[in-house]
């Protein structure tokens, strides 16, 4: 039987949801633990700049002066813990799930991961615009040196329309190519990694946040040998909330030649001061969990 990880919690973590993170937990199926991992994200990647933490995450107000900080040749012993670095350390203590985290600064973020988390079960991904080669090569050096894993989303955009998803093309499209390329970059770092599917930014997405295109995440899966993770709330997001369990459900059942398309779901779960409205509720989730068992 296949396994399934499911990484679930709020788009980013605030002092008023992290009890969320608990009860997600806590979800069981088959009278074992349902999820694998927990997302515990302090800083977003936002399309306009803000230093409101509700914007753009707890950790902002210390990341900022850390990177002050780095400016002037401060060392890293010396800079500000990031709260929710302080969080995912105690909630990784309390429950033994992984932590996942969005990474938007490495080079401010992950000297404190590896001060406070050291090696062993972290997961770190790249925001959805952020497809630099060195950038993902840095975040992936890391995960090499601590064990860590690392998920590598698509490219936000393609060049293509859905309805050139599945027909056979001599070319590949600018979401193959790049995606590909960060993966170069991660194999050359040496680091374990996944493919995290979020869908595309494309004009005939109707009310998909990004729209997904299953035939190429397949693609790109089975040329590269590499596990790949959907991720449903940026998919589908606010618009089709209501549709999020269906759709997953209707997704993970996908097959390829060697087995399930999906290996796992990074989704979000709860309440949050950032894109809540694209949320499922913990009951929801359980729901979810109960269905996909079932095959």
């Amino acid at each position: 039987m296949q396994e399934v990880k499911i990484i679930a919690g709020p788009c980013s973590v605030n002092k008023n949801n992290i009890e969320e993170l608990y009860k997600i937990a806590d979800l069981k199926t088959g009278g074992k633990r349902a999820v694998y991992g927990l997302r515990v994200v302090g800083l977003k990647s936002r399309t306009n700049f803000s230093s409101s933490s509700e914007s753009m995450g707890m950790d902002v107000e210390s990341a900022l002066a850390n990177l002050d900080k780095a400016i002037k040749g401060v060392s890293s012993d010396e800079w500000d813990m990031l709260p929710s670095i302080e969080i995912a350390e105690k909630v990784r203590k309390d429950t033994g799930l992984v932590i996942a985290s969005e990474i938007v600064l490495p080079h401010i973020q992950l000297p404190l991961y590896a001060k406070k988390l050291g090696e062993g079960e972290f997961i770190l991904w790249n925001p959805a615009p952020a497809q630099l080669g060195w950038h993902i090569y840095e975040m992936a050096r890391y995960a090499r040196e601590y064990s860590w894993q690392i998920g590598l989303k698509n490219p936000k955009w393609s060049n293509l329309l859905l309805s050139q998803n599945g027909e056979n093309r001599s070319e590949e499209s600018v979401l193959e190519k790049t995606w590909k390329g960060v993966i170069s970059y991660t194999k050359s770092a040496g680091a374990d990694y996944f493919l995290i599917h979020r869908g595309v930014d494309t004009p005939d997405k109707g009310d998909y946040r990004s729209a997904p295109v299953h035939q190429l995440a397949e693609k790109v899966k089975l040329e590269t040998g590499s596990r790949l993770f959907f991720d449903p709330s940026h998919s589908l997001g606010p618009k089709k909330r209501d549709e999020i369990v269906d759709e997953t459900v209707k997704a993970m059942q996908m097959k390829t030649q060697d087995g399930y398309l999906y290996d796992g779901i990074l989704i979000e779960v709860g309440t949050s001061y950032t894109d809540t409205d694209q949320h499922i509720t913990i009951d929801e989730l359980q729901v979810l969990i109960d269905e996909i068992s079932e095959f």
